[in-house]
């Protein structure tokens, strides 16, 4: 609590430093008590304003969310509904599931197994020829949802 009394307090302070300064100097440069304090009044308040804003590199603390967020399942809704339209049609399969399931592939047979990519000899052998075929072959048709998972898991 006397951080945020003290950062009020020194923003206080210097808006009434600003107010009190931008008077003294117009009284100074030659303009009415009156109107240099009717002047320093809003350039004092703008002040406190600008001290009190957050700084871009002041730690904005917030809870973790209680609920798992909407977007999870609407992008798992989503995957879902394009591996439906893929297994009807084949071209769709071939131009969008099938080169993002053989980059998720490619990348994780060079992080786990050291295998470059789908090309070597030794990808066959570690994805098996099932699914090898139907990261490669682009007349593969996309299998059952089930039999995909237990492809996918090899992964």
């Amino acid at each position: 609590m006397n951080a945020l009394v003290g950062g009020m307090g020194r923003a206080v302070a210097l808006g009434v430093a600003v107010a009190v300064g931008t008077a003294l100097v117009l009284a100074r440069v030659g303009a009415p008590w009156l109107w240099a304090v009717a002047i320093g009044l809003p350039v004092g308040a703008l002040a406190l304003l600008v001290a009190r804003l957050p700084r871009a590199t002041d730690v904005q603390w917030a809870p973790q969310p209680t609920t798992t967020s909407t977007a999870t399942h609407v992008q798992a809704s989503t995957l879902a509904s394009r591996l439906a339209e893929a297994a009807v049609d084949q071209d769709r399969f071939a131009k969008r599931v099938q080169p993002r399931l053989r980059r998720l592939a490619e990348a994780r047979l060079r992080q786990v197994h050291g295998v470059p990519d789908l090309h070597d000899p030794k990808a066959r052998a570690v994805l098996g020829d099932e699914l090898h075929r139907l990261l490669t072959d682009p007349q593969a048709p996309l299998p059952e949802p089930a039999r995909l998972a237990d492809l996918l898991e090899k992964l």
